[in-house]
């Protein structure tokens, strides 16, 4: 039995999907703890925003192209192959940030 509190949360507060065909930065709003992207060209980044210590769930849920996952502008990226997840976790310094694949 699933209980519903009135002004509780629901999921869609805490993620974002994104389908781009372009180097994509999240904007303040779409900066939530789990982040789907599907990019529809290759060779594509995704630039999350993090602050320092700030930590998202970013999943390639697209069949084909990997994006270059960068925690901040200045990071040189991580690759995050189609149907891979990454715990990225955000540093103030470029390519400090660690971006984590998990599988």
């Amino acid at each position: 039995m699933k209980r519903r509190f009135t002004g509780a949360p629901d999921m869609d507060d805490f993620r974002t999907v994104i389908s781009t065909d372009s180097d994509y930065v999240l904007s303040a709003e779409e900066q939530t703890l789990f982040v789907n992207v599907t990019l529809t060209a290759a060779s594509k980044s995704l630039t999350l925003g993090l602050g320092e210590g700030d930590t998202m769930l970013v999943t390639n849920i697209g069949s084909t192209n990997a994006v270059t996952v960068k925690a901040i502008a200045g990071d040189t990226g991580t690759s995050l192959a189609a149907g891979k997840c990454a715990i990225c976790i955000g540093s103030a310094t470029a390519n400090a940030s660690k971006v984590l694949v998990l599988n």
